[in-house]
């Protein structure tokens, strides 16, 4: 079942869920919480700049390593609370939200891009947008823009919405991205 924002103000109130920064009331709209985008950034290489450092090898699923992947292909970006980021066409970024997330064993969450940025060709979570129950961290985002121009963000921007469920039974997450 969908928590509406009342129900997701008493789980904050009740100290249930958190977030930290706290969000601001007016993030609270619906039936989701909007997080805001942190100055982090990893910006994994184009193909075309691979190649031309000789870099002409495939991602084997089966031994696929994040941290090992990022050290390889991509770029640490951090930006001053005044900086941007300008997203390039067809390129994938990762981000992080600014807030750290934390869900209890009753709830379950999905991460969702918002409708205006996708209306302009960016796409702000185009996978795995589960959050599961027991989960304390930022979330990463994985963005991919498939608009005309570069998108430009900033930190603080207001990025990607939570959309949070009740869990039945029990389960908590022990994944890799767990702080």
């Amino acid at each position: 079942m969908r928590l509406a924002a009342s129900a997701i103000k008493r789980e904050i109130q009740d100290g249930n869920l958190t977030f930290n920064p706290q969000v601001n009331q007016e993030l609270i709209v619906d039936s989701s919480v909007d997080l805001t985008l942190s100055g982090d950034f990893i910006s994994l290489r184009p193909a075309s700049r691979l190649a031309q450092a000789g870099v002409t090898s495939f991602i084997e699923i089966a031994r696929y390593n994040f941290q090992r992947f990022v050290e390889q292909l991509g770029e640490e970006i951090r930006l001053a609370p005044t900086d941007h980021l300008d997203i390039p066409v067809q390129q994938l970024v990762l981000g992080y939200t600014q807030e750290i997330v934390g869900l209890p064993q009753h709830l379950g969450g999905r991460v969702e891009g918002k409708s205006g940025y996708a209306r302009i060709g960016l796409f702000v979570h185009i996978s795995a947008p589960t959050v599961h129950p027991g989960f304390r961290n930022r979330i990463m985002l994985e963005f991919y823009n498939v608009g005309p121009l570069p998108v430009r963000v900033h930190p603080g921007d207001v990025i990607c919405q939570l959309v949070l469920e009740r869990v039945e039974g029990e389960g908590m997450y022990q994944g890799q991205f767990q702080s």
